[in-house]
């Protein structure tokens, strides 16, 4: 293919039917799936769903609408226990601090 062929579509988005994408591997979410989840801290706390999420260098954040604060949960081993998409929620051990925020 041409490089020139695709230059009319940079910065456009795609809509793909779910059928027409492939699986994610282990430990990979589709956006999608993970937008509307109730997130829960290990110790049982009830934080809020996910309402965004957004890119960063590193990791992706999960913008968490609390019933009186946003929270910004970092996409990291270290603070995502469990996806749980047919409980419809995530739990997370929190980083020391990062409630605080």
């Amino acid at each position: 293919g041409d490089i020139d062929q695709v230059l009319p579509f940079v910065g456009s988005e795609l809509c793909l039917k779910r059928s027409q994408l492939p699986e994610p591997a282990e430990d990979e979410y589709y956006w999608r799936d993970l937008i509307g989840l109730t997130v829960v801290t290990d110790q049982g706390v009830v934080l809020g769903p996910i309402a965004d999420i957004f890119e960063t260098g590193s990791s992706d954040v999960y913008v968490v609408k609390g019933a009186d604060k946003e929270y910004l949960i970092p996409a990291i081993a270290d603070v995502i226990s469990k996806v749980d998409l047919a409980g419809s929620r995530m739990i997370i051990t929190p980083l020391d601090g990062l409630l605080d925020l």
